[in-house]
């Protein structure tokens, strides 16, 4: 189990590498916004990652708030609320972008509308087989 939580620290380890590629190299300024962004998303959940799982080890409330029957209830709902509400917004992008003749972004978010609904019941799927 510990190894599991030290793999975090492998977002640290790629971040750091991510800087040095922003500011050292002559990509174009597309590209260094793009690296800008991976760094902060890498560095961001491996940041939050470790916090978690020093505050599930230290923190006796945090753990005692966060394995709560009634909070899991609220986050599991709030979540489908929440991919409901993401699955209408694609909807309109796309039928936005078909008025618009944008056929490739259309094409893009129609995939995602349409993977989201497989991912979902692979996650439950790995998730119900772990309970």
């Amino acid at each position: 189990m510990k190894n599991k939580h030290k793999l975090w620290y492998i977002g640290y380890i790629v971040s750091a590498i991510l800087v040095p590629i922003i500011l050292f190299t002559d990509f174009p300024k597309t590209a260094d916004i793009g690296l800008l962004i991976l760094m902060s998303i890498i560095f961001s959940i491996s940041h939050t990652q470790l916090m978690h799982n020093r505050m599930m080890k230290n923190d006796i409330d945090y753990k005692v708030n966060v394995i709560d029957e009634r909070n899991i209830s609220i986050k599991e709902k709030s979540g489908n609320i929440t991919n409901m509400i993401t699955m209408v917004l694609l909807g309109i992008v796309t039928v936005i972008f078909i008025s618009f003749d944008y056929f490739i972004p259309a094409i893009i978010t129609g995939v995602i509308i349409a993977v989201q609904p497989i991912i979902l019941i692979i996650v439950s799927n790995m998730i119900e087989k772990k309970m």
